[in-house]
């Protein structure tokens, strides 16, 4: 954070003469208790994140960190944060409730929030420029894919499904978080006595998902990839278990929307992942989805069609950009409260 602000006032490189000349400090801030859009963060927002600590322990405490680091290098600077789960506030409510008692959404929040919304947003206004179409006319499914994954269908530019819950912890399986588990494998571990939730939460946030999987090789695909090449079969495991859950739930997404014209791959994995795309695409084509393998392994962190010329759903990769929607959204807010 230090390098960060030391660059805005580089006197080559910089684009600020003095760090208070900053009108405000956006973050891309992930859950808070009763709180979506782009808000200031005011004490009674923070103590909103802090509520949620044990919701998103890997991202809110260290976010609180930051941003009080900012507080007090900026005092007269003013901060905010855009929420996640916003982009997915448009979901109808029989997408976004658990099929539990109806009061426990009002008494205790519970529902599903979803998550990267920052990047399903950015996808959702970008892929109609790429693909020359309206937004209104078109039905997308985001494939967000990196350390932390998610997938979203898009129809009309809003999200309508989205495989990420209660938590960042939930969804599609993770570098070292688990994704979806059967809440009665929780239940079944503390009431006998075999771990403790604390015990627990460590395990499903440090230790699961791909590096899990992969018996503690590693939560990276590059890494699996290479050890898969060399003959290991957990870390090949690891990365089928992974493209099978993105295959159901591009599946899912494909049987919401009654079809979809564009499949999107983004995030770091989505990006560059040439090798993990093609694992993810082989059992598409009965929906429609066929890979071209030349433009697959030419398109690299860069915008392209990978897809054939034949196939009846664009395969496309398009490089997010969150920072992008953060700074508008907040742009937005700040002009609302003048």
């Amino acid at each position: 954070m230090r390098r960060a602000m030391a660059q805005l006032t580089d006197p080559e490189k910089g684009v600020l003469a003095r760090p208070e000349d900053l009108d405000a400090v956006g973050f891309k801030t992930v859950h808070a208790k009763g709180i979506a859009g782009a808000r200031e963060l005011t004490p009674e927002v923070l103590k909103a994140m802090e509520a949620y600590n044990l919701v998103a322990p890997l991202h809110n405490p260290l976010y609180l960190k930051a941003i009080h680091f900012f507080k007090e290098a900026l005092p007269q600077t003013r901060m905010f944060g855009l929420f996640e789960p916003t982009f997915h506030q448009t979901r109808p409510a029989h997408e976004a409730l658990y099929a539990v008692p109806r009061d426990w959404e009002t008494r205790y929040g519970i529902k599903k929030y979803g998550f990267h919304g920052a990047s399903h947003w950015f996808i959702s206004e970008r892929a109609p420029q790429v693909i020359g179409r309206p937004a209104k006319d078109l039905k997308i499914i985001s494939c967000h894919l990196g350390g932390s994954s998610s997938i979203t269908a898009i129809a009309g530019g809003r999200s309508v499904c989205h495989s990420m819950g209660f938590s960042p912890q939930s969804g599609l399986p993770q570098s070292a978080r688990c994704g979806d588990l059967d809440v009665y494998a929780v239940l079944y571990l503390i009431e006998t006595g075999q771990m403790t939730a604390s015990d627990i939460r460590q395990v499903l946030c440090d230790k699961s998902g791909l590096l899990g999987l992969s018996r503690g090789l590693s939560g990276d695909v590059p890494i699996l990839e290479k050890a898969e090449a060399e003959g290991n079969p957990d870390a090949a495991l690891a990365l089928d278990a992974f493209a099978c859950e993105i295959q159901k739930w591009i599946g899912s997404c494909f049987a919401v929307m009654g079809g979809a014209d564009a499949v999107v791959f983004t995030g770091g994995i989505g990006e560059r992942g040439v090798s993990m795309r093609r694992r993810i695409c082989r059992p598409l084509g009965a929906l429609g989805m066929e890979l071209d393998e030349t433009r697959n392994a030419a398109v690299v962190g860069a915008e392209g069609v990978i897809s054939t010329a034949a196939s009846k759903v664009g395969l496309w990769v398009i490089p997010t950009n969150e920072e992008l929607i953060v700074a508008r959204e907040i742009c937005n807010a700040i002009k609302t409260a003048e």
